[in-house]
């Protein structure tokens, strides 16, 4: 089985953050859904290979939401290096690599050769230009918002991962709205 390390870590809380309390699957506050929501579009976008869509998936976003961002893509990235890993067979990290270099060409010239970089020096096993680029703002977010793609894409294919990106926009919406039947008691 092919073993694959998350390069920021496997916690949900940024590593060092001095956090020890799990975070909620879905922000209660505006601002954490508002982050979640572009944080799956920055994902979607960088898997459909959208220019367009991932320069609107950060357009506008406040500074507290921007901050946020790296949060949610790297819980994409986790979530995704966990299924890849519970699989008997994954893809290869070249393969991987190379599909993230495909990808990382939909966003901004100036993090495409930096994510490039770092997602084939973690195929080659050394996941610090990851953790040393990635440790937040935009840069975090595109850089694991390429690997979650690039992994799933690989693995499951494009329209299986779509799909789950999908279904992950339905549940954040329901629990928005309250109809996702979740209650605090």
């Amino acid at each position: 089985m092919t073993s694959y390390s998350a390069p920021l870590g496997l916690c949900a809380a940024p590593q060092g953050s001095g956090t020890s309390r799990p975070r909620e699957a879905v922000p209660a506050d505006a601002a954490g859904r508002e982050a979640t929501r572009r944080g799956l579009a920055l994902v979607r976008a960088y898997a459909r290979e959208e220019p367009a869509a991932v320069d609107a998936a950060l357009a506008g976003a406040d500074r507290v939401v921007a901050r946020q961002l790296p949060s949610v893509t790297g819980d994409i990235l986790r979530l995704v290096v966990g299924i890849v890993t519970s699989a008997p067979r994954g893809p290869i990290p070249a393969d991987v690599a190379r599909t993230a270099a495909t990808l990382a060409a939909a966003g901004p010239p100036h993090h495409e050769f930096a994510v490039t970089e770092a997602v084939r020096a973690w195929a080659a096993g050394d996941g610090t230009p990851a953790r040393t680029w990635w440790q937040g703002g935009v840069s975090g977010a595109h850089g694991t918002a390429v690997l979650a793609a690039a992994l799933a894409v690989r693995a499951w294919g494009r329209a299986p991962f779509l799909g789950l990106l999908e279904t992950f926009d339905g549940l954040l919406d329901a629990s928005a709205s309250g109809e996702a039947g979740l209650s605090g008691g």
